[in-house]
């Protein structure tokens, strides 16, 4: 009786990972859809049709905004999940290659997509309440539709935050490679908005606010919060997948 039930116990857990799995994938191919129909839509609109010069410096840096890395980053990662789930569902989740892409997609996530996400849409909504003239020049609003707005800064919050919980993660025993890859992809945007202030590309209209001795304090200011969203992720994960019932599931 015991080994019946352990059994039918087993079968259970089995039932309810390829549900999981069944879940995520739909969750991945919508994500996808309604990501690559966002970008498709702001990617066709032609800036330097404007007469305005505020509007058409976009048609040059809308590729160096921050929510464009990580937004066109995800165009990527969707795939890579939706396959890994996809071999899971079909038990060859053993491949080698598919071992291989899980771990990019563990590492992409945690490392980069998770923190920078967190700190872009955040801030955002907290900029976008008090002066909407710090992260564009009001002009763009008139070509830029409001509710693309949502899409990039709302929807891709939650989409991750989502992943976070539906995925199941552990702290890793070693923080280096996360934070090193964290540091380089924060290295490498801070020396694209240099060189675009250099050249006199304003990203952001608040970043002229930060000349002189104010310039170090805000990369200090970015670093801090990304990795604090970073430090926050194991919280929840640990939360959720420690000694939780989606552990004991899967």
């Amino acid at each position: 009786m015991l080994g019946l039930d352990a059994v039918s116990l087993s079968t259970g857990f089995m039932k309810e990972s390829k549900k999981l799995l069944k879940v995520r994938l739909w969750f991945y191919a919508f994500s996808y859809i309604h990501l690559v129909t966002v970008a498709t839509t702001l990617l066709t609109i032609d800036f330097g049709a404007y007469d305005d010069p505020d509007i058409q410096m976009y048609q040059k840096i809308r590729f160096k905004l921050i929510t464009a890395w990580f937004n066109l980053f995800t165009l990527i990662y969707f795939p890579i999940c939706f396959y890994c789930d996809w071999r899971e569902l079909r038990g060859q989740h053993g491949r080698s290659h598919v071992k291989l892409l899980n771990h990019v997609r563990y590492l992409c996530f945690t490392s980069i997509l998770l923190p920078t996400t967190a700190f872009g849409d955040i801030l955002f909504w907290r900029v976008w309440n008090t002066h909407q003239e710090l992260i564009a020049p009001p002009s763009i609003h008139k070509v830029v539709p409001f509710w693309s707005q949502h899409c990039m800064h709302t929807v891709s919050l939650v989409i991750v935050l989502l992943d976070l919980v539906i995925v199941r993660r552990e702290r890793p025993k070693n923080n280096w490679l996360n934070v090193g890859i964290l540091t380089t992809f924060l290295v490498a945007y801070s020396i694209v908005c240099i060189q675009s202030f250099l050249q006199g590309e304003v990203i952001y209209p608040g970043l002229k606010l930060f000349t002189g001795f104010k310039f170090p304090v805000l990369i200090t200011y970015v670093f801090v919060e990304n990795f604090f969203y970073y430090t926050s992720q194991w919280l929840v994960v640990d939360m959720v997948w420690g000694q939780g019932n989606l552990k004991k599931i899967l």
